[in-house]
């Protein structure tokens, strides 16, 4: 039997919550590395890929 994380939820997993928490890791990177415009450019092009889908 498989574990349940391995499957996708549509209710746990929306694309709405998911973008929320990319935009949070998002700030988090910023604050914790002020320099690296990649990885925040990176984490906010998910959270707007995201977010296109929930349109």
């Amino acid at each position: 039997m498989r574990s349940d994380t391995t499957q996708r939820d549509l209710y746990r997993d929306s694309p709405q919550k998911q973008a929320q928490q990319w935009r949070a890791a998002a700030e988090a990177s910023l604050q914790q590395f002020p320099n690296d415009t990649r990885r925040y450019r990176y984490y906010t092009e998910q959270a707007e890929r995201l977010e296109a889908l929930t349109r």
